[in-house]
Parts: C-alpha cells; sequence; structure tokens
C-alpha cells in the first residue's frame, strides 16, 4: 500500500485556516458583542431624565402649534397622531409637507435602537370606553398622548406623559412604561410643572438609582 506525504501537510494548513478563522472570529464577537457596555453612574441616569422631561414638553408645545392650521390638507384641525409629522407630514395626496415643530432626530425617537439620550417615545392611538373592555381609537380632533420611556434600565428611571391637557406628568412605580388612560385619576401619576421638580422627585427616590447598577 503506497501513502501520500503530502496528505499530512494539507491536513495541518487546513487546520492551521480553521484555528486562524476561529480565533478572528472570536475577536470580532469580543469587540463587538461582548466588550463591557459603560454603565451610566446614577448622576448620568438623572441627566437623561431632566433632557427628557424637556423633550417631551417639545412635544407638547409642538402638538398645542400643530391643531392651529390644517398640516396635511385633509379639511380638519387635529392633532398629530404621529410624533414624526409634527417634523414632516403626509398631506391627502401622499405628498410629503415639512412642518418642522421639532427636529427629525427627535421625531423619530419612536423605538429603542433610536433612542434621543436614552429616550424614545410611545404614541397612545386608543382609549377604553366606558364600562367597557373594548378600545376605540384617540380623536385626533381633540385628543393625543404620548409616552417618553427609558431604552435601557441604566439609561433612565423615570418616565413622563403628555396629551392634550397641556400638562405634563411623572410616573416612578411598577406601572411606569404603561401608557396611562387618564392621568389625573391615576395615583401612579404626578402631575409635574417644571425641571425644579423633576430635581425634586429624583433626590426623593435617589435609592433607586443605585438599584439601576
Amino acid at each position: 500500500m503506497t501513502t501520500n506525504p503530502q496528505h499530512p501537510i494539507r491536513i495541518t494548513g487546513v487546520l492551521s485556516t480553521l484555528i486562524v478563522t476561529v480565533l478572528l472570529a472570536g475577536t470580532g464577537y469580543l469587540l463587538f458583542f461582548k466588550a463591557d457596555k459603560a454603565i451610566n453612574s446614577p448622576e448620568d441616569i438623572k441627566q437623561n431624565e431632566r433632557i427628557a422631561f424637556n423633550n417631551i414638553g417639545l412635544i407638547s408645545k409642538a402638538q398645542a402649534e400643530y391643531i392651529k392650521h390644517d398640516h396635511d390638507n385633509n379639511g380638519k384641525l387635529e392633532y398629530s397622531r404621529f410624533i414624526p409629522h409634527l417634523w414632516r407630514t403626509i398631506g391627502k395626496e401622499n405628498e410629503k409637507i415639512q412642518v418642522n415643530l421639532i427636529d427629525k432626530k427627535l421625531a423619530f425617537a419612536i423605538k429603542r435602537t433610536r433612542a434621543v439620550d436614552g429616550y424614545y417615545f410611545v404614541h397612545k392611538f386608543s382609549k377604553p370606553l366606558p364600562e367597557s373592555e373594548k378600545n376605540v381609537d384617540m380623536d385626533a380632533e381633540k385628543e393625543w398622548g404620548v409616552l417618553i420611556i427609558p431604552a435601557e434600565n441604566d439609561t433612565g428611571y423615570l418616565t413622563f406623559f403628555a396629551n392634550q391637557s397641556g400638562n405634563l406628568y411623572v410616573c416612578h412605580n411598577d406601572m411606569r412604561r404603561i401608557v396611562p388612560n387618564d392621568p389625573d385619576t391615576d395615583n401612579s401619576w404626578l402631575l409635574v410643572k417644571d425641571i425644579q421638580e423633576v430635581i425634586s422627585l429624583q433626590q426623593t427616590i435617589r435609592g433607586k438609582y443605585e438599584s439601576l447598577k
């Protein structure tokens, strides 16, 4: 039986290639997926919350302006159903209409991956009927609602809600990621008038921030 002396060399070469490939893949995984994520400090989290309060205030002011004009040319004065439409809306002929009541970056902070300073918006599209388990669509001529929540545990703790009342609300309990039906009658939500009240609340619940580490 004749042996081929080239086989060991060929096998050795293949093994070397496989080992190098595995090492490179492992290095890439560590660099891009397993690299230690910088944990925000309690002060970083508080700063994000103050920015979030300011941003939802901008949404509230933008909605107050939006309803004054028929921006989408549908013959009605309505609140914007979608936050991006406060930057650019769509007309009845599907034409793009620039509104510019907020900037583009804030307008598209409507999912976790596009959060601004650690927070993103959640629309309120419906509400429950009184004494019924059914939900109905919000009437854009009269009402709107939006919740702003942290994208990650270490980007924020407080959540904020705004609606057609012009008021801003804050929540710091386990209900904070749930869009409220009526924050005025829901004890989980507190009316907050300005940034100083936000700061005061942060001081009151300061122990919560340590637990987010």
